[in-house]
């Protein structure tokens, strides 16, 4: 009989999604700020801005997704052991 391996792709991707958000969203709050030219850096991001909101915005909903699909194959894994 087969055993599941362990999910360790999901896993892995949630884990470098959620270090991925935890450093882009610390510097976002330390560094940057909206203001009347929008959303502007200081140095020693000044010229990352926009990059930055945008990691920050996108990897947040890929990490819900990410999440739940590394539980759903989790639960599974541990099912068919």
């Amino acid at each position: 009989m087969k055993s599941k391996p362990f999910p360790t792709t999901s896993v892995t991707v949630t884990m470098i999604l959620a270090i991925v958000l935890t450093i882009s969203s610390t510097i976002s709050t330390s560094y940057c700020a909206f203001g009347s030219g929008g959303f502007q850096c200081n140095e020693p991001f000044a010229r990352y801005g926009g990059m930055l909101a945008m990691v920050t915005f996108i990897s947040l909903p890929l990490l819900v997704v990410s999440a739940a699909i590394a539980a759903w194959r989790l639960v599974a894994w541990l099912r068919a052991r």
